[in-house]
């Protein structure tokens, strides 16, 4: 057998194989990637067919708006009164209007805002035209997905990392599933690129026995409830994501990043995005670089980071009901399901 450095197109179909058996799909409905913004732009292109627009639930990621101005649209994004509540009835007002492609990260890779399952299938159920482009970047980290509306929907279409579980931001390999229709054409528009050696390493890691990214996704748990109590006491507004980022709520992004960027802590400044204006967002690292983080947080100016008020806009987080080891409702996996179902969802204000 070739050594896996080879990475031969054998080497990819075993992988493909046993990465359908852990999805529970055929592998002929998958189709793997290694980079997003191409895949995302030949995804638009073959999805669209002649539209000029994508309707993107909550903020669209920067790859996600350039694949959009790549494939020719404009992406429409489609907000509510808060950032982190997710709000399918404007979703549902605009199907039609606008365009008849939606896209919706779940959870949202800026806001880490969420979607429940129900409302995932009426999005689904409502776009009669059209595709719904579940992108579960994040999935490891939240658990619920869209995975099985594939048995219902051949419209729906769901991105898969095959990194984002294990911390990794320098490569955004993944999977497309879909139905096997739509998969079928959509290999005739898309060429995927060969997997490279380090992702076949570590996605054959994660389907042996996932130990790895269990640890990975233990740790990020742990470490975002240390570091939140920590920026808490020292008066940072702060707030948990469903992803591994936290997001910090501060007087002056621009001198916090410049401060932070002095002690070799990176942050990203979200002042762009609307409504947004003065939020930063820290991706969890390993407990020591999160020591550095913290340790560079309580050097801040106060003036730098203390608001003289507190958001007190809606967060939402949807919660899984009974779920089976790929984050799937029990009764409904591989059958068809039932209208307004809908997970256990928590709000606070």
């Amino acid at each position: 057998m070739d050594r896996i450095a080879t990475i031969t197109r054998d080497n990819v179909d075993e992988l493909l194989e046993q990465l359908a058996s852990h999805l529970e799909v055929d592998s002929s409905t998958i189709v793997p990637f290694t980079d997003f913004t191409d895949m995302m732009t030949a995804l638009l292109e073959y999805s669209g067919r002649g539209q000029t627009r994508v309707l993107v639930a909550g903020h669209a990621s920067p790859d996600t708006a350039i694949a959009a101005e790549r494939a020719a649209m404009e992406s429409v994004e489609i907000l509510g009164a808060s950032p982190f509540v997710s709000h399918p009835e404007d979703i549902l007002e605009a199907i039609g209007k606008t365009s008849n492609l939606v896209y919706l990260a779940n959870p949202n890779r800026v806001t880490g805002s969420n979607f429940s399952f129900g409302h995932l299938n009426r999005i689904a159920q409502a776009l009669t035209e059209g595709v719904l482009i579940l992108d579960e970047t994040y999935h490891d980290y939240y658990g619920i997905t869209g995975l099985h509306l594939l048995d219902a929907y051949e419209h729906v279409v769901v991105i898969r990392s095959f990194t984002a579980g294990f911390g990794i931001r320098s490569d955004d390999s993944g999977c497309l599933v879909g139905s096997p229709r739509f998969i079928s054409g959509f290999k005739n528009h898309y060429e995927w690129s060969r997997i490279t050696t380090t992702i076949y390493r570590l996605l054959a890691t994660s389907l042996a026995g996932g130990e790895l990214a269990a640890r990975r996704l233990t740790q990020v748990h742990d470490e975002a409830l240390r570091i939140t109590n920590e920026l808490t006491r020292l008066n940072i507004e702060n707030r948990l994501t469903s992803a591994d980022f936290l997001l910090l709520r501060v007087a002056d992004p621009r001198r916090v990043t410049s401060f932070l960027a002095g002690f070799g802590t990176i942050v990203e400044n979200l002042e762009a995005y609307n409504g947004l204006a003065n939020y930063l967002r820290y991706r969890i690292q390993s407990p020591g670089s999160n020591d550095h983080f913290l340790a560079a947080c309580r050097r801040l100016p106060s003036e730098h980071y203390r608001m003289p008020d507190i958001d007190k806009r809606a967060v939402m987080f949807h919660r899984p009901g009974e779920m089976s080891a790929h984050g799937c409702p029990q009764s409904v996996r591989k059958n068809r399901l039932p209208a307004g179902q809908t997970s256990t969802e928590k709000a606070t204000v």
